[in-house]
C-alpha cells in the first residue's frame, strides 16, 4: 500500500475479482486506476464505490454499462431529493411569512 491508495494486485486479492471487471470499470470512468513506476493502485476514496459495484455486478448479475446507468440514476435521484427538500424549506418560508 502506498499513501492513499490500494495496490491493484492487493485489490484484487482482498475483493476475489476478475482484473478484466476493475478494467472495464476503469474504461467507463466508475474508478481510477492509477499507474505508477511499475505498479498499479486504486485510489482510497473509490474504494466505496468498487464495494457497492462489485456487490451489484456478482449479487445482481449488472454488467458494467448497467453499473454505469444504475449510479447516474441514483446520483440525479439525489439531486433531486435535495431540490425537493430545498422546495420544502423555500415553501415553509413563505408559509410562515403568512
Amino acid at each position: 500500500m502506498s499513501g492513499n491508495r490500494l495496490l491493484y494486485s492487493e485489490c484484487l486479492r482482498i475483493y476475489e475479482i476478475e482484473e478484466s471487471f476493475i478494467e472495464s470499470l476503469s474504461d467507463v470512468g466508475l474508478i481510477h486506476v492509477i499507474d505508477q513506476d511499475d505498479d498499479r493502485f486504486i485510489e482510497y476514496d473509490d474504494l466505496s464505490d468498487l464495494e457497492q459495484f462489485i456487490r451489484w455486478h456478482y449479487e445482481m448479475d449488472i454488467n458494467v454499462p448497467g453499473i454505469d446507468a444504475l449510479r447516474n440514476m441514483l446520483g440525479r435521484v439525489q439531486s433531486l431529493q435535495s431540490e425537493i427538500e430545498r422546495l420544502h424549506s423555500e415553501l415553509q418560508f413563505y408559509k410562515a411569512l403568512q
